[in-house]
């Protein structure tokens, strides 16, 4: 787990995790099995010891962003994406359908390719990508090149969500990471991890070319609506400099049932900014008497 140390790293009872993308994950049920087989592995110096894994160094990230956000279409996608927002969920499609035709490539380590179970490995990977959902979030909300791509061409709007509160709201059985950019695709090791723990790896790297986006991804185990429930995650609505008058007022309509301010694009020459526009009550002149 990011930010978590060896004697905390288990998911707690409430609301999802922020995981590492290699990070290892054991469920109640199987503790024991893992464990027993952690020991033999132990004997023979495959994996360090308890004492030993108390002497070593520790991965953390402390750096967390405050908000996440979520480009999304409107158009003829408006009352289905708008649903999501009142309906307090993230819909979490198959990865097939995303843009990037290198999603989930990998490979294996030579020494996990020659393990003779290797095949069956990677076949077990391929089958929890296969099942799993992935919701794309990003670290900003003022890149053009997202607005276009993501957010039906400046049309559409984006979701800004806290993440403490997203966190908190969510499955435990559901992890957010960060996106690593890499020349490199993923390597599988012969180690201890899950097949969803593999597969949560290879979901978790794209070419550096990618890198501006500033990606984190939320991970189901199964494709679906991830719900976050009563929490009030989402914190405002920003819509697009080319969002039609209809789709602005749907827009409206979802920010003021869920209570939150909603935000319209200006574009300025080569910057934008967002305004919160806001209604007034007109109050009506007193009639003045004609003069004589």
């Amino acid at each position: 787990m990011i930010g978590s140390s060896a004697a905390d790293s288990r998911t707690p009872v409430y609301g999802c995790s922020i995981a590492d993308v290699s990070g290892r994950s054991i469920s109640v049920y199987d503790w024991k099995k893992a464990y027993n087989r952690d020991t033999l592995r132990q004997k023979k110096g495959m994996i360090p010891t308890t004492e030993a894994r108390d002497n070593m160094a520790q991965l953390k990230i402390y750096a967390k962003p405050s908000n996440l956000y979520r480009y999304r279409p409107l158009g003829l996608k408006a009352l289905r994406e708008l649903k999501a927002l009142t309906d307090g969920f993230i819909y979490c499609p198959a990865y097939s359908v995303m843009n990037d035709p290198m999603e989930g490539l990998h490979r294996l380590s030579a020494r996990f390719a020659e393990n003779p179970g290797s095949e069956k490995s990677r076949d077990r990977v391929q089958a929890a990508m296969d099942t799993m959902g992935i919701a794309s979030m990003s670290e900003v909300y003022d890149h053009e090149p997202m607005w276009a791509h993501y957010a039906d061409q400046f049309a559409g709007m984006c979701i800004q969500y806290n993440l403490a509160r997203l966190i908190k709201g969510l499955d435990r059985d559901i992890a957010i990471t960060r996106m690593m950019y890499s020349e490199i695709e993923p390597v599988l090791l012969k180690d201890s991890s899950t097949s969803i723990d593999r597969a949560r790896l290879c979901l978790s790297s794209k070419t550096v070319r990618w890198a501006s986006e500033r990606e984190w991804r939320l991970f189901k185990i199964d494709q679906g609506e991830a719900s976050y429930g009563l929490e009030k995650a989402v914190t405002k609505i920003f819509l697009g400099s080319r969002v039609t008058p209809e789709d602005e007022a749907l827009a409206r309509e979802a920010g003021k049932t869920i209570g939150v301010p909603v935000a319209r694009m200006e574009i300025d020459a080569y910057s934008i900014s967002f305004k919160e526009t806001r209604r007034f009550l007109l109050r009506k002149r007193p009639l003045q008497k004609a003069s004589t």
